[in-house]
């Protein structure tokens, strides 16, 4: 508990978020954490998982720059829209000490949210937050808890380099249902149709809140990807 503290408030301090009793700084808002753009050539799975091996938060020296894919701290999407990096924030590498309520993943098109998910964030790991059983909110009408999934998760298809994947069933190329999938390249044998894309990666969601059947090709891509945290609980 006494390492966990020492974490936090060295984040607050070396990130330069301050607290006041007025201040909601931590809770209620939502905090941008990782932005992609499609077609940058930029393998998000594993932008996702490098560590900013620059920064250490025991000396409170944790430089960030846009330039080298570091989200700064307090970045808002607005700022971002002629961003082509895929930016990843050093508070990823300390999700255990935020006290994450909740966490949201969310894609753009134009600056227009097409589809978003938002899913309980306590007690998770940057990496199992992103599961059905954390289900809160979904613009997908069919997409809930109990829904029938044959993989919900962040990187336990990547053999197929099929990332952030939600999909219902497979049964050969023809029939494989889902609805989101990051695609971060086609660089395998026996890769489908749906998988192969002009440049990476590819943000692909059903479209009308609904499943889709990938091969079928009328699937939407978005140009952002966009995750979110919501801390204090």
């Amino acid at each position: 508990m006494n390492f966990v503290f020492h974490v936090t408030v060295s984040l607050i301090v070396m990130f330069g978020i301050g607290f006041s009793a007025g201040s909601n700084y931590c809770k209620d808002n939502w905090v941008l954490i990782f932005h992609a753009r499609s077609g940058n050539g930029k393998n998000v799975l594993q932008a996702w998982k490098t560590r900013h091996n620059n920064c250490d938060i025991v000396s409170q020296i944790c430089p960030c720059s846009i330039s080298d894919g570091c989200l700064p701290p307090n970045a808002r999407i607005e700022c971002l829209k002629s961003a082509t990096e895929t930016l990843r924030s050093p508070f990823i590498d300390y999700w255990d000490c935020l006290k994450i309520k909740k966490v949201k993943f969310e894609l753009k098109v134009r600056g227009k949210t097409v589809a978003f998910i938002e899913f309980d964030g306590k007690n998770s790991n940057y990496l199992n937050w992103f599961h059905n059983s954390r289900i809160l909110k979904s613009s997908w009408n069919d997409m809930h808890k109990s829904q029938t999934y044959n993989f919900f998760s962040i990187d336990k298809e990547s053999r197929y380099y099929r990332h952030f994947f939600i999909n219902k069933n497979y049964g050969g190329c023809p029939r494989d249902l889902g609805w989101l999938a990051v695609k971060d390249s086609a660089n395998f044998r026996g890769a489908c149709g749906w998988d192969k894309h002009n440049s990476y990666p590819q943000f692909l969601y059903g479209r009308n809140g609904k499943v889709t059947r990938w091969n079928d090709m009328k699937f939407g891509k978005a140009e952002d990807l966009n995750i979110y945290i919501q801390m204090g609980y």
